[in-house]
């Protein structure tokens, strides 16, 4: 693990130590009867959607930012007096938030080009998708929500970004060259699954943070393979599956 990326996991885990222990301070708050009704589960489910939503400040992530404030306000529905948008009219707020700012800004997030396809593996016209020009190289992006999607890489590959939010995605490295003869993941899933197909020739390193999720691999890879993956980054309320194919 290089500098740069201890200084980040012990920056995570600073802010999520205060976040808690702000939340632990708030749980005795309420018993002491200064926050009236306002249950455990409510103030726990805050703590963790205040963490998604500066999460998606940070990465400037337009889904992640609303539908964390959307769930925020089902929550707090009452104490906030808005119980006559939640639940649906304030998740199809946000979900048609989300569609238009990245319609509107679709730089603001640099992502690499990618095709969304769907069980069978074709896209939108009935082909096989194959990757055309990418935003940096042999870097590639996807995001997902509220949804299931279906992607499958070809070609020179060094860096992965996937965000699943709410949904299912899964990944197919089978048909991808990596780059020098290894490649990085940088994955987020939230309250929804992310599988991975990876060749089982392949040496797998994985290390993720699990806060309430699960990170498990189906079948085995090989140690001393030459080709590398490496598989970081966050699993929050949902899983992570990896499967040696």
């Amino acid at each position: 693990m290089s500098k740069e990326e201890k200084k980040k996991k012990g920056a995570k885990s600073v802010f999520w130590g205060v976040l808690l222990i702000l939340g632990a301070a708030a749980i005795v708050v309420s018993k002491l009867g200064y926050l009236e009704d306002v249950g455990i589960w409510t103030i726990l489910f805050s703590v963790c959607l205040i963490g998604f939503l500066v999460n998606g400040l940070v990465k400037r992530s337009f889904g992640e930012i609303l539908f964390s404030i959307a769930f925020l306000i089902i929550v707090n529905d009452k104490m906030l007096q808005l119980e006559a948008i939640t639940p649906w009219p304030v998740l199809g707020a946000a979900l048609l938030g989300t569609i238009g700012l990245n319609l509107l800004f679709p730089h603001f997030k640099k992502r690499g080009h990618f095709v969304t396809v769907n069980m069978n593996g074709k896209n939108i016209n009935g082909k096989t998708p194959v990757f055309e020009e990418e935003w940096d190289g042999d870097r590639v992006s996807y995001e997902n929500a509220f949804g299931e999607a279906v992607k499958y890489l070809s070609g020179n590959i060094s860096h992965v970004d996937a965000s699943n939010a709410f949904g299912s995605m899964h990944i197919y490295f089978t048909d991808a060259q990596l780059t020098g003869g290894s490649a990085t993941i940088d994955l987020e899933t939230a309250f929804g699954s992310m599988v991975l197909y990876v060749p089982s020739s392949w040496k797998v390193v994985v290390s993720t943070d699990n806060a309430f999720g699960s990170t498990r691999e189906q079948g085995r890879c090989n140690p001393e393979g030459s080709t590398a993956l490496y598989v970081k980054g966050d699993v929050s309320f949902g899983s992570l599956k990896i499967r040696y194919v």
